[in-house]
């Protein structure tokens, strides 16, 4: 069996390639596969037993030594069948420049992949905001990551977008962020006081905000009909933000009330001009010079006195 896989010879493009070639190849590639796959399971098996070791370390460099075994799998793989991989420079010349446009994305996005693995300026478990998209990042791979939203839907963002737009990472280095809470209160200096604590108070009692910096109330300036302030809180996880301002929101709406403190909203005081006004049924009339009103209804022109 030996001497025919041996002798038996196949002619490609002028090249003479054995059978027992062929199939050491096919082996050798299949067995790449096994050891880096063989490879990963015992890194994880490790990790598992030591939790001091890093989580994205430990999947960068897994990751990066199964490309480098599959690698040199093909290469001797190649070099078994007697392909010199020096003239296969040409040809892949000719493909790239015939694919290279179409691929450009592909290899960018698989550049940028290896540059994240590296240069880690996200990791999976942390919050990003990135292409609109905000989520916990759940999966990096050599083409795109998946980040999850709090609605627990999955974007699969190209890798590209990660190196080449501002992403905004939450739990980078620190995960605590500081919230602005801004609001507007009615112009009375007497409540000014009163209204700090109540806002100083509402931040000690929830669970959320860190006592450590502690929570503080600016005074942002004077709005067109309010005292602008601002309550500054500092929580522990970004991903709570939204909960933590809707709690703090409802407990400002209950407690101002409780102490007779108005909170201010925008309104707009319009101005009607040549005699321009509204009437109670919610037409617009124009006051002639007997002080009635003309209206306009399915153009027929009506004149109504004017209620003074």
């Amino acid at each position: 069996m030996f001497e025919f896989l041996r002798d038996k010879v196949y002619t490609i493009d002028g090249n003479k390639v054995r059978l027992l070639s062929i199939i050491l190849s096919v082996i050798i590639i299949l067995a790449s596969y096994l050891i880096s796959f063989l490879f990963a399971y015992i890194v994880k098996k490790e990790f598992r037993k030591n939790r001091t070791m890093n989580k994205s370390f430990v999947k960068t460099v897994t990751r990066f030594i199964k490309y480098i075994i599959l690698i040199i799998g093909f290469f001797i793989a190649f070099q078994v069948l007697g392909i010199n991989l020096s003239s296969l420079a040409f040809l892949a010349g000719v493909i790239g420049l015939g694919i290279g446009f179409g691929m450009q994305n592909i290899i960018s996005n698989f550049i940028s992949g290896i540059i994240i693995l590296f240069e880690k300026p996200i990791k999976e478990g942390e919050y990003v905001d990135v292409a609109g998209y905000d989520g916990i990042v759940s999966d990096i791979r050599a083409r795109s990551t998946t980040i999850t939203t709090r609605d627990n839907i999955s974007i699969i963002v190209p890798n590209s977008n990660f190196i080449t737009s501002n992403v905004i990472n939450w739990s980078h280095k620190d995960p605590k962020i500081r919230l602005h809470i801004p609001m507007g209160i009615e112009e009375t200096a007497s409540k000014l006081d009163l209204a700090k604590k109540v806002l100083l108070e509402i931040a000690d009692k929830n669970q959320e905000v860190l006592k450590e910096p502690k929570p503080s109330v600016w005074f942002i300036g004077f709005g067109s009909s309010s005292f602008d302030l601002e309550l500054i809180v500092w929580i522990q996880s970004p991903i709570r933000r939204h909960y933590v301002i809707s709690d703090i929101n409802f407990e400002i709406a209950k407690k101002f009330a409780e102490h007779d403190i108005d909170l201010t909203y925008p309104w707009t005081n319009l101005v009607f001009k040549n005699g321009l006004q509204i009437q109670q049924n919610g037409e617009l009339g124009i006051a002639n010079g007997n002080n009635d009103i003309v209206t306009n209804n399915s153009n027929n022109s009506v004149i109504q006195p004017s209620k003074n």
